[in-house]
């Protein structure tokens, strides 16, 4: 479905230790901001979701949403103002 960076890797294995029982990890696009997405981490998949294992993380996504992410390549980028985003190009 999606590539995942090695950057995108390391920050969501530090997020998910500090994440206690929220192992899932919740993709979003941000409706205000192209290519930009949203993510929060979730302990359920909910009825709706599709989820998508890479490099034995668990990712959940609306089934609404997926064909955002086909052939796309994950990564996170951190600004220089402090503001930490993951981005799907």
């Amino acid at each position: 479905m999606f590539i995942l960076t090695e950057n995108a890797k390391n920050e969501l294995q530090n997020r998910l230790k500090l994440a206690g029982l929220k192992q899932l990890i919740r993709l979003q696009m941000r409706k205000s901001c192209f290519m930009k997405v949203k993510l929060t981490l979730e302990e359920s998949i909910q009825t709706n979701d599709t989820e998508v294992i890479k490099d034995e993380l668990h990712f959940i996504i609306d089934n609404g949403e997926c064909h955002y992410f086909n052939h796309k390549t994950l990564d996170f980028i951190p600004d220089t103002t402090g503001f930490k985003q993951f981005e799907i190009i």
